[in-house]
């Protein structure tokens, strides 16, 4: 992992979207679960003391009218669909999706066309507004730091080459790795500058994999940029439907499919799945793709719950009907 001269992203955040995309009110508290921790939750849950990450028990003592939902992946990502086709139509050509309410690009050709950084990010959260959301943006030289940006007020650009240093005030929480935030303030290290500054070498030893990969997002160290260039490894997997099919079960049915052979090639040659193209070919010719993206790593059944919700939206948007009603084949 090395620091990649010249790379910029910029992130898109849609706060509490999958709040947003459960139907809640504004003034209901409300937290959305994942196995039994908090993965989301709207303004007024925050206000009775509900966080991301608290169990639900604790959230549900911390709020006692507090409503629990379960989280349905596959519907954000349905829900999510329609503001990557406008950011796509308005600002930016093609996107990754890191999660339903945030997505990433490559910033440096978008803010030279655009005029400037700023008037990138003022047009990517316009873009968003025209479909009565709300939406801040962040851009810096890793899609990590970028992401912070992003929630920072109305989100900033962090200057290039200064990430580690705008990261340094940041809690070691922040990372999002629970044992290093259990372990390192009992050694004294409170903060991710104070982290930055251990030699990597006794990271390795005394933290493990999951140590290293934070350490280098510490020191501003850039993994997997944002890009829409295809990767020249192929591990692509498919299926043609003969006669071509529309209906979104089928469709659905076979992608949890392809999402587990994907994964025993991807195991087989010793690699995780961080990054996946979904494409669908229409009988009529037409292709329809969508970038998801991930800092960790992509299960099968992750990649299945994409690929159910944004052909579930395809679907709605009539993306998938050719000319004259003709049903569309995928792969």
């Amino acid at each position: 992992m090395t620091r990649l001269a010249g790379t910029r992203v910029v992130v898109v955040w849609v706060p509490d979207f999958p709040v947003l995309a459960c139907g809640a009110a504004d003034d209901v508290p409300v937290a959305v679960v994942h196995r039994d921790a908090v993965v989301a939750c709207s303004v007024s849950a925050r206000a009775a003391g509900v966080r991301r990450r608290l169990r639900v028990r604790t959230a549900l003592a911390r709020c006692p009218g507090l409503r629990v939902v379960e989280r349905d992946l596959a519907a954000e990502v349905r829900r999510f669909e329609p503001v990557i086709r406008r950011v796509e139509e308005a600002v930016l050509p093609r996107l990754e999706v890191i999660r339903p309410g945030l997505i990433a690009a490559p910033a440096r050709g978008a803010s030279r066309y655009w005029g400037g950084e700023q008037q990138l990010r003022d047009r990517l959260v316009d873009a968003v507004a025209e479909l009565g959301l709300p939406a801040q943006a962040g851009i810096a030289d890793s899609t990590f730091v970028a992401a912070l940006a992003a929630r920072r007020e109305t989100g900033v650009s962090v200057p290039a080459g200064e990430g580690a240093a705008w990261l340094a005030p940041y809690p070691i929480g922040v990372l999002g790795v629970p044992r290093l935030t259990e372990l390192l303030p009992q050694l004294g290290i409170r903060t991710v500058g104070a982290f930055a500054q251990l030699p990597a070498g006794r990271v390795a030893e005394r933290l493990g994999v999951d140590g290293v990969a934070a350490h280098r997002i510490a020191r501003g160290e850039v993994s997997r940029p944002v890009t829409v260039q295809v990767s020249g490894e192929d591990y692509a997997v498919g299926r043609e439907f003969e006669p071509a099919e529309a209906r979104v079960d089928p469709l659905a049915f076979v992608a949890v499919e392809l999402a587990d052979e994907l994964h025993v090639r991807l195991a087989g040659a010793g690699v995780v799945c961080a990054r996946v193209e979904a494409v669908v070919e229409t009988a009529d010719g037409r292709s329809l793709t969508r970038l998801f993206r991930h800092e960790g790593r992509l299960s099968s059944r992750a990649v299945a719950e994409r690929l159910r919700g944004v052909l579930g939206a395809w679907s709605e948007a009539g993306a998938l009907d050719a000319p004259g009603g003709e049903p569309g084949s995928a792969d």
